[in-house]
């Protein structure tokens, strides 16, 4: 009695940070529409701040906590909304979400470049001594003192929304927002006190946590994110009390996982994986009214539309070019550095292309090619290595192996779309990591498995081409997919599913072909970026990757298949063309995160886009000077 009494409490007090940081993200959620999966990495930097003023300068911690929670955080979530997401306001719901992802891009890159990537120790704001509770057993006084601070936190939360004109105004905005104006309520105000009120949850959630987790910039954000979406979508991120009693459920499971859990392997990894069994098991059964609620469907986004288009031929010439001076890399340069570069980058853009035939052309947003990849790569290392097939065999069947779980996704589109969709494709990708990729059985004893190159290409420089023929393949299959019948059946259900229904299309049909599609050429590139390193590893397939791939896809472009070949060589070649600058080593995820929602701040389409514009702009300048060129329509006023 006395290890179940302790075991519930410990969970409890563990499970109210939970319990906090959920609150806060659907506080933000409720007001603004915009799920902040950036808050992980919101906590993480704030945090890093408070271990600023503590251990390096030596400030009280009390003080440092108070100014950080209650002055700097808010500073942070107030600029955030009035400088980024109030700005793509009355974009799709997915929209908000990559933003977001740009945003934890954005905020780790700034913690690497200042604090660096070790792990830091943090100290405790409450006494770590124990005292005696009922029943005879013990409990740290800092557990008992953050369990009692988030539920005072919680507690005058609900207070200010229940009695305050402020709360009176966050309710009147969260029912209707355009009547909420029209009424005379400063929404932009509440918004933006929704964002500071929330970051100031996020950095006390990284204070109260990090003394017994420790300060790690990789892992800290990942495993605050986990825990409180399983929280918040017990209140499927409407109810900020049933947020809060998730939270706590989900401490408490865990902490009776780990105290009377005895298995061992994948069944021993659940404790970890938890909170994505609860929401994906949660989002599941969901029911129509919940999973409709505030997401959107459509995926149609405010762009600069070009006034001229390139013709076919033009555009065909451009490609058939670029592949050219591909083609020439490794016959212009003996470096071997330059070449490998290249061939990751070209590797990389497979996978940015598999997610613009993905999101780009069907609007379906997935944050978990990781686990596609992670698949194919760990089936084809072992077909090779253990069983000794070819290793030509191993990838083919090792990119079909992901096929069936891009399907199985496919079908559960049919139920999700939107921000619930982009949720439950995260927890796919965490979950495959903590039950499956860490397991000696999969990734090996050594965390490593070996992968060999296949025959004939085992040279860096035949294996450049490799990778470069079934690049040009993957961009022709999502060109001329773009093009046909399903294409357009792609882009209705973009633009509006209910719409694609009406027309009696088999909605079905169509998102597991274009899910399967897309996880079969993601698969591919995992294998191969696997022989590349010509082994598998333990982290090599981690969820983070995922977010990375979304945030540097819409840098590039999502809309377009060029948007995914930009950002592959982008992400290829930025680490060598700074090689032995670490300034701009350090700045490269501060600039992808400033890209990714920059780019949807101002233009939607990218990178891309504007080298489309400028490309238009250049034809157009030719064909006048060869007196060739349409003459403007007349508008209202005399003008052209």
């Amino acid at each position: 009695m006395e290890r179940l009494l302790r075991t519930v409490l410990l969970g409890l007090a563990n499970g109210s940070v939970y319990a906090l940081a959920a609150t806060g993200v659907v506080l933000i959620y409720k007001t603004t529409r915009i799920l902040n999966l950036g808050y992980g990495a919101l906590a993480l930097f704030t945090t890093f701040i408070y271990w600023q003023f503590t251990v390096n300068w030596g400030w009280p911690l009390g003080i440092s906590a108070l100014l950080v929670v209650v002055v700097i955080a808010p500073a942070i979530g107030f600029f955030l909304d009035s400088q980024l997401f109030r700005r793509i306001e009355g974009q799709p719901i997915v929209i908000g979400v990559i933003a977001t992802v740009g945003l934890t891009v954005l905020l780790q890159g700034i913690v690497f470049a200042i604090w660096g990537s070790d792990t830091q120790t943090v100290p405790s704001l409450f006494p770590t001594s124990s005292v005696d509770i009922i029943g005879g057993a013990t409990l740290g006084v800092d557990q008992l003192l953050i369990l009692t601070v988030a539920i005072g936190s919680a507690t005058a939360l609900a207070l200010m929304l229940r009695y305050t004109r402020l709360g009176i105004a966050f309710r009147a905005v969260v029912d209707n927002r355009a009547v909420a104006g029209l009424m005379a309520v400063n929404t932009n105000l509440v918004s933006g006190a929704a964002w500071a009120l929330g970051t100031s949850f996020a950095a006390l959630t990284g204070i109260l946590l990090a003394p017994r987790l420790f300060l790690d910039p990789i892992t800290l954000p990942f495993f605050i994110i986990s825990f409180l979406l399983g929280a918040a979508i017990v209140g499927y991120l409407q109810s900020l009390p049933l947020a809060f009693a998730g939270g706590l459920l989900i401490g408490v499971a865990q902490s009776m996982l780990v105290e009377y859990g005895s298995f061992r392997g994948i069944i021993g990894n659940i404790s970890n994986a938890a909170p994505f069994l609860i929401v994906t098991i949660l989002l599941l059964l969901a029911p129509r009214r919940i999973r409709q609620s505030g997401t959107s469907g459509s995926f149609i986004v405010r762009t600069r539309e070009l006034t001229e288009h390139a013709s076919t031929s033009v555009r065909a010439g451009v490609g058939v070019a670029f592949f050219g001076i591909l083609a020439l890399v490794p016959l212009i340069t003996d470096s071997i550095s330059w070449n490998r570069s290249v061939t990751v980058g070209l590797i990389h853009a497979i996978v940015f292309i598999s997610l613009v035939i993905l999101t780009g052309y069907s609007g379906q947003i997935s944050l978990g090619h990781s686990a596609f990849m992670g698949v194919a790569a760990f089936t084809a290392a072992h077909i090779a290595t253990d069983a000794g097939w070819p290793s030509w065999l191993a990838l083919l069947i090792g990119a079909l192996a992901a096929v069936p779980a891009g399907a199985l996704i496919g079908v559960i589109a049919v139920r999700l779309h939107g921000l619930f969709l982009a949720l439950m494709t995260l927890a796919a990708a965490f979950m495959a990591h903590e039950l499956f990729f860490t397991e000696s059985s999969v990734s090996g004893s050594q965390g490593f498995v070996a992968l060999p190159r296949p025959a004939g290409f085992e040279g860096d420089t035949a294996f450049y081409y490799l990778v470069l023929i079934l690049l040009a393949v993957a961009a022709l299959v999502a060109i001329n997919l773009r093009s046909g019948r399903t294409g357009r059946v792609l882009g209705a259900l973009r633009d509006s599913e209910t719409a694609t229904r009406s027309l009696g299309i088999n909605v079905v049909k169509y998102k597991v072909l274009i899910f399967s599609l897309s996880a079969f050429m993601a698969a591919f590139a995992g294998i191969l970026l696997t022989m590349h390193k010509e082994g598998a590893g333990r982290l090599d397939f981690i969820p983070f990757y995922s977010i990375v791939f979304m945030t540097v896809t819409v840098l590039g472009g999502v809309f377009h298949v060029g948007g995914g070949l930009a950002a592959g060589l982008l992400y290829g070649l930025y680490p060598q063309i700074f090689k032995g600058n670490e300034f701009m080593l350090q700045m490269q995820l501060i600039l992808f995160g400033l890209g990714a929602t920059l780019a949807l701040a101002q233009n939607p389409e990218g990178m891309f886009g504007e080298m489309r514009r400028g490309g238009n702009a250049v034809l157009r300048t030719f064909r006048r000077r060869r007196g060739d060129a349409p003459e403007p329509l007349p508008v209202a006023g005399g003008q052209r």
